[in-house]
C-alpha cells in the first residue's frame, strides 16, 4: 500500500498549488474528492485493518490543516455511508483518533454531535466483537439471557417492528431462505415495540412459513438497552452471531445473510488424492488400530480444539473416506473408533443437510457394517454352500456356520477374479496342512448370489461383505474371535501356537 505515497503527495501538491493556504476553493475540493473516492473504492474489499491503516496515512499526510480536515471528513463520510459490512469499524476509528481526540475539528457542532451518537450506537457491536449480553423477555414474560456465554451454534439476531414496512418485506424473505433447511441456525427474533396484539399478528403472518427454529423475545420497557448495544436506530436490524459468540455479520439483508451462511456452511468434497497422500504419509504401510485412532485425535487437536470447526470437518470427513475402503482389521477397527468418537459422537458439529448426506449417513452405514457379527458373539446360524479345508483335504458341502467342528474355524468370504482372495485361499490351503485342528471354509459370494439370492441376502445382513475377502475367525464354540483377518499380512497365525494348539 505504500506505493500510494507518491500518488498522495502529488494529490496534495496539486491542491496546495491551486488554493490559498487558508482556504480550499470548490474546484480543488472537487478534484480532491474525486481522487479520494477513486482510492477508497480501490481498497473497498481490503478489510477494515488495511482501510484503517490507509485512512490514517491519508489524513496525516497533508500539512495544511484545512486539507487535512477535508480529507478526514471525506473519509469519515465515506465509511459512515458505505454499505460494505465492516465499514463502521473504520468510521469509528477515524472519529476516535482524529475528531474525538481534538486533533481535527468537525465542520460544526451538529456534525460532531451526530458523530458521537453514531459511535455510541455502533461501537459495542462491531464485526469480530463478542455479542453484547442481553436479557429479554418471552411472550409469557419469562426472562431469557442471550450471549452471557457462547451459543455453540450460529444464531441470527433479528430486530423488527410490527409497523415497519421494510420489516414486512424482509422477514418472510429471511424465513423462506432458512426454511430450505440448508443452514442449521436459530433465529432470535426481537420485537422492538410494546403492542402485544400487533406482535402476535405479525408473528402469525410473517414467521409461520417453513420449519425454522425461532425464539420470539421482546423488551417493552427497553431495560436491556438493546438499541445502544446493537445499533438498533431503525428496523429491520439483522446480525449473525458465530458459535463462539463473535459477531460475524451486521446490518444484513437476506441476500447478504445467504452469502455469509454459504461461507459458514460450505459444501465439502471429501476423499481427494491430496488427502489420501497425506494420510498415507501419516500412517505408513502397516498401522495398528491404535495408531489410526491417534491420527484422528491429532486432527482434533490441530483443528477443533483451536476453534477451527470447518477445517476439522474437512479433515475428519477426508479421514472417513480414506479409511472406509480399506479391509484390513486395523483400518476397520480404527475407522469404527473414528466414527464413534468424532462423527456420530459429535452431532452438534455435523449438523447441516450436506453433512448428513455426505458424512453422517455414510458413517452410519460403515458403523453398521463393521459391527455386524462382532467379536464375542456367536456366529449366525446360516447354512451355506462352500469348500471345507480340513487337514489338507478339500470338500464342497453345505455347512451351518454356527455348527463348524474345528478347534478353531476360519471362514473366508471371497469373490471370483480377486487376486487378494486367491492369495488368501492359497495360504489357507497351506495352513490347513500345517494346522490340522483348524477348519477353513471358503464361501464364494458370487456363486451364492447366483444360485440363491435369498441366501446371499442373509449373508449380507450378517456380515460386512462390502470389501472382499472378508475373513472371520471363530473358536470351538463358534464364537467370533475376530473379523477382518488376513492369513498373509497379519500375525493371526502366529498367535495360534502360543495357545498350545499345535498338532
Amino acid at each position: 500500500m505504500r506505493q500510494l505515497l507518491l500518488y498522495i503527495t502529488c494529490l496534495f501538491a496539486f491542491a496546495l498549488q491551486n488554493a490559498d493556504a487558508q482556504q480550499l476553493d470548490s474546484l480543488t475540493r472537487a478534484q480532491l474528492s474525486r481522487q479520494l473516492d477513486g482510492y477508497l473504492a480501490a481498497i473497498e474489499t481490503s478489510g477494515p485493518a488495511v482501510q484503517i491503516e490507509e485512512s490514517d496515512f491519508l489524513i496525516e499526510t497533508p500539512e495544511d490543516s484545512l486539507v487535512r480536515q477535508f480529507v478526514a471528513v471525506k473519509i469519515y463520510d465515506h465509511y459512515l455511508n458505505s454499505k460494505v459490512m465492516g465499514s463502521e469499524t473504520v468510521a469509528i476509528h477515524v472519529l476516535d483518533k482524529w475528531f474525538f481526540s481534538g486533533k481535527i475539528k468537525m465542520y460544526n457542532d451538529i456534525d460532531l454531535l451526530n458523530a458521537k451518537v453514531y459511535a455510541d450506537f455502533n461501537r459495542q457491536s462491531l464485526i469480530g466483537m463478542n455479542a453484547p449480553q442481553l436479557t429479554l423477555l418471552t411472550r409469557d414474560n419469562e426472562s431469557r439471557d442471550l450471549f452471557s456465554e457462547a451459543p455453540g451454534a450460529y444464531q441470527i439476531l433479528y430486530f423488527y417492528d410490527a409497523g415497519c414496512a421494510k420489516c414486512r418485506y424482509e422477514t418472510p424473505r429471511m424465513v423462506s431462505l432458512l426454511a430450505e433447511g440448508k443452514y442449521p441456525v436459530e433465529v432470535i427474533a426481537v420485537y422492538v415495540g410494546d403492542n402485544t396484539q400487533a406482535w402476535d399478528e405479525y408473528v402469525a403472518k410473517y414467521f409461520s412459513a417453513g420449519d425454522v427454529q425461532i425464539t420470539h423475545l421482546w423488551d417493552p420497557e427497553v431495560d436491556s438497552d438493546f438499541q445502544r448495544k446493537y445499533g438498533v436506530l431503525q428496523t429491520p436490524r439483522m446480525l449473525l452471531i458465530a458459535p463462539d459468540g463473535t459477531i460475524v455479520g451486521r446490518g444484513l439483508d437476506t441476500e447478504a445473510l445467504e452469502l455469509l451462511l454459504e461461507a459458514s456452511f460450505p459444501e465439502f468434497q471429501y476423499g481427494s488424492p491430496e488427502s489420501e497422500q497425506l494420510f498415507d504419509r501419516l500412517l505408513g504401510p502397516d498401522p495398528t488400530s491404535h495408531e489410526i485412532s491417534e491420527i484422528a485425535d491429532m486432527l482434533v487437536a490441530a483443528t477443533l480444539d483451536k476453534g477451527d470447526v470447518l477445517m476439522f470437518k474437512q479433515l475428519a470427513g477426508d479421514y472417513l473416506y480414506y479409511l472406509a475402503p480399506k479391509s484390513k482389521q486395523a483400518y476397520r477397527y480404527g475407522l469404527n473408533m473414528h466414527i464413534d468418537k468424532y462423527i456420530l459422537g459429535c452431532p452438534e458439529i455435523w449438523n447441516t443437510e450436506d453433512d448428513r448426506l455426505k458424512v453422517v449417513g455414510f458413517a452410519q452405514i460403515m458403523h453398521d457394517l463393521i459391527n455386524k457379527t462382532p467379536a464375542g458373539e456367536k456366529i449366525v446360524p446360516i447354512k451355506v454352500k462352500g469348500t471345507l479345508l480340513s487337514k489338507g483335504k478339500e470338500k464342497v458341502k453345505k455347512m451351518k456356520l454356527s455348527k463348524m467342528t474345528g478347534y478353531d474355524n476360519i471362514i473366508i468370504f471371497h469373490t471370483t477374479g480377486c487376486p487378494v482372495c486367491a492369495a488368501e485361499i492359497a495360504e489357507a490351503r497351506r495352513l490347513s496342512e500345517a494346522y490340522g485342528r483348524i477348519n477353513f471354509f471358503l464361501v464364494n459370494v458370487d456363486e451364492v448370489m447366483a444360485s440363491s439370492p435369498s441366501k446371499a441376502a442373509e449373508l449380507f445382513d450378517a456380515f460386512d461383505l462390502s470389501v472382499l475377502p472378508h475373513i472371520v475367525w471363530t473358536d470351538e464354540n463358534n464364537v467370533v474371535r475376530s473379523c477382518y483377518n488376513s492369513l498373509i499380512d497379519s500375525k493371526l497365525m502366529e498367535t495360534y501356537p502360543l495357545m498350545g494348539r499345535v498338532d
